[in-house]
């Protein structure tokens, strides 16, 4: 008995190191000629390849040198699925530590090999780490999306959890591309799907989150509220001190929205004081355009405009212009309600020009500026002009699904040109019923 199962040991040993072999021989791009010369007959190495001879570990270690591995490598149970799994998880460090160039020149490589050798798993996980790299970075959202929903139709994810991951990652790539209808559908989806079984707390914070940011942007302030409430309290039970600070005032901005000024001004500035003693600049650059914003809704334009002059110079000696851009056009706002013109055609051709060098371009923030710009025409007395842009901005709108903006522009489109008695004022009212029975569905 005790000989069988020798046999049966070494028999799995040979399997092992022949399928190891094969893989590492493949990946280094390696024929058998080249591996077995001077070395070893081609015949003996197919034998081993194989897993029908046996290999001296002498022999071992010189192949596994000429690959450019370990030979304990090459004896792992399974070496490749191992180097694997490593490799993933240099691309999370890498991520994490905010390297995403090399983090995407890794993930690649993983991509690949899990393709060739049929790692189903890791393949997945590998796509999805991917879709976090290129939304970090902003880049190519319509790769993306394309590349998740192929992964989505292609029957191959295994878990729960990686389909979840993948509808938040979806989600993501869709609020870049400016479709926030197709965000908010795959970021519900993420929620439904999530289970506290198999996910994280960050993958639950970051779809809170984003369903929190979509109805933000809706302007469904309550209901974004009640997911800003759930993440804040998911936070602090996690100990998780910037998620909470966050959530903390991204629920005050909904506040704000629904009339609870004194307990949003508030938070802001307990968040604001919390955040410049832990030196959080970029929370501090947006805690300072918020309470801009609020003091500038109140017509405190004095206050407004040192709040946004202290986020400015924070954003400008981090480099963060996707920041940047709101506080330009919340300047740019100011402008033009004070009768500065000029002035704001300048800070609105600064959002256009950041926008025009960032690799995703921001559709909210390059729409809001020519809204300006035309609202600047209106008020230099070219109607045509501003109705002109302002039709432009609709359009943009319309083509993301941006529907709130949408039917807000509409029907302020329509009541302009009915103050002239104008008739495409009547086109634009039914293009603000059709926008409204859309958002009454995605209500439901």
């Amino acid at each position: 008995m005790a000989l069988a199962g020798a046999s049966i040991d070494i028999d799995e040993r040979n399997r092992m190191i022949g399928e190891n072999l094969r893989k590492y021989r493949l990946i280094k791009g390696m024929t058998q000629d080249e591996l077995a010369e001077g070395l070893c007959s081609v015949s003996q190495l197919s034998k081993a390849e194989n897993g029908k001879t046996y290999i001296k570990r002498t022999l071992l270690k010189q192949m596994a040198d000429r690959l450019g591995v370990t030979v304990e490598r090459i004896e792992a149970t399974d070496a490749l699925l191992e180097e694997l799994k490593e490799q993933l998880q240099l691309v999370k460090d890498a991520y994490n530590a905010g390297n995403y160039e090399r983090a995407l020149e890794i993930v690649e490589t993983v991509i690949t090999r899990c393709l060739e050798f049929d790692y189903t798993v890791q393949y997945v996980d590998a796509l999805i780490y991917k879709a976090q790299l290129t939304n970090a970075m902003r880049v190519n959202p319509e790769d993306t999306i394309q590349m998740l929903e192929a992964i989505l139709l292609s029957g191959t994810i295994e878990s729960c959890i990686q389909r979840v991951q993948i509808h938040l990652e979806l989600g993501l790539a869709y609020e870049l591309y400016g479709n926030m209808t197709a965000a908010h559908d795959n970021y519900c989806r993420a929620d439904e799907m999530f289970t506290d079984t198999e996910g994280s707390l960050s993958d639950r914070l970051r779809i809170l989150f984003h369903l929190n940011r979509c109805h933000t942007i809706m302007k469904n302030y309550r209901t974004a509220l009640r997911y800003g409430e759930r993440a804040e309290r998911l936070a602090r039970e996690g100990a998780r001190h910037l998620s909470r600070l966050r959530t903390h005032y991204m629920n005050a901005y909904s506040m704000r929205m629904i009339g609870r000024y004194e307990e949003a001004e508030e938070i802001y500035h307990a968040c604001l004081q919390e955040a410049q003693d832990n030196s959080y600049l970029l929370d501090v650059a947006i805690l300072n355009n918020n309470i801009g914003e609020l003091y500038q809704s109140r017509g405190d334009t004095g206050q407004a405009r040192a709040y946004y002059n202290r986020a400015l110079r924070i954003h400008s000696l981090l480099n963060v212009e996707i920041y940047k851009m709101e506080t330009l056009l919340h300047f740019a706002e100011l402008c033009v309600v004070e009768g500065f013109l000029s002035e704001a055609v300048e800070y609105l051709n600064e959002v256009l020009s950041i926008n025009d060098r960032l690799v995703t371009k921001s559709h909210s923030d390059y729409a809001k500026a020519h809204y300006l710009l035309g609202k600047v025409k209106g008020a230099q007395g070219d109607f045509a002009g501003m109705i002109d842009d302002l039709e432009q901005v609709l359009f943009l709108y319309e083509n993301n699904q941006m529907l709130r903006e949408s039917y807000d522009l509409a029907v302020e489109l329509a009541e302009l040109l009915d103050q002239r008695e104008d008739e495409r004022a009547l086109v634009y009212y039914r293009r603000a019923v059709a926008v409204n029975k859309s958002i009454q569905q995605l209500r439901r």
